[in-house]
């Protein structure tokens, strides 16, 4: 189950686990979204289980006709257990098929091969191919960090997606989102 975090107390289990699950390079500030949410460019979402537990999050970059799923993280004691796989698929039903983008650490290239971090990447990418993702075959440089965009099928060019960026960033997305390889 997916719903809006509204309280302090959810907006504070959904940043604790965000900021516990990411690596630096790779978050916004977290109140950066939380205002941002308010213009209407980010959803903050928590994933229950059936008994209304907090399980996890789901975060949503929403622009350019686009809902970029941001973050997705499952509290570790709850992974495995196909919370993960319904999220993406309720995404898909709420957002669209034809909207919903998503950014993976790159699994391509000599960098990539030789990150500390290799299995995890292969895993997260086979985690979202296995739920119906398609590579776009864009890889780009999102704030220094090289990533592959997938979609649900949908072709995807950088201008597009640049775009999706672009109205967040106060003064554009500028060197920030840049094509990649």
């Amino acid at each position: 189950m997916l719903r809006h975090a509204v309280s302090e107390e959810e907006l504070n289990l959904l940043r604790d686990l965000y900021e516990a699950s990411f690596p630096e390079a790779e978050k916004k500030p977290f109140a950066f979204m939380v205002k941002k949410r308010e213009e209407g460019f980010f959803d903050l979402l928590m994933v229950e289980d059936g008994q209304g537990e907090f399980c996890g999050l789901a975060i949503m970059l929403l622009s350019g006709g686009f809902a970029l799923l941001d973050y997705l993280a499952i509290v570790s004691r709850n992974q495995g257990g196909g919370l993960g796989s319904d999220t993406l698929a309720r995404l898909r039903e709420i957002y669209g098929s034809d909207r919903v983008v998503v950014e993976i650490e790159s699994t391509v290239g000599a960098e990539a091969e030789a990150a500390q971090n290799r299995r995890e990447r292969l895993r997260r990418k086979d985690f979202y191919l296995h739920n119906g993702m398609s590579p776009t075959g864009l890889l780009v440089n999102l704030m220094g960090v090289e990533m592959e965009v997938l979609t649900f099928g949908r072709e995807l060019t950088f201008e597009e997606y640049y775009t999706i960026y672009d109205n967040v960033f106060p003064g554009g997305a500028g060197d920030k989102v840049r094509q990649a390889g």
